[in-house]
């Protein structure tokens, strides 16, 4: 199982840039769309990006929660 873990990383690092170049390839076409039908709404940025540190947040608490704080007091693990 152990040699299958590098295969596994690179296959999710694959993922994840393949995701963030087809998500991105939109903002390329900005000037393009750059029309007043197309406004951004400036007062929504701050609490998207809020929201998302939030997330992560939660996230890395519930891992640490879940799954760290259990091993190292020698607790079972749930998988």
């Amino acid at each position: 199982m152990m040699n299958r873990m590098p295969s596994r990383i690179a296959r999710a690092a694959f993922l994840a840039m393949t995701t963030v170049i087809v998500v991105a390839t939109p903002a390329a076409a900005t000037t393009v769309i750059a029309d007043a039908k197309y406004k951004w709404y400036y007062w929504l940025a701050p609490i998207l990006m809020l929201s998302f540190i939030g997330l992560l947040l939660q996230m890395c608490g519930g891992y640490i929660k879940k799954v760290l704080l259990p091993k190292y007091r020698g607790k079972r693990v749930e998988e």
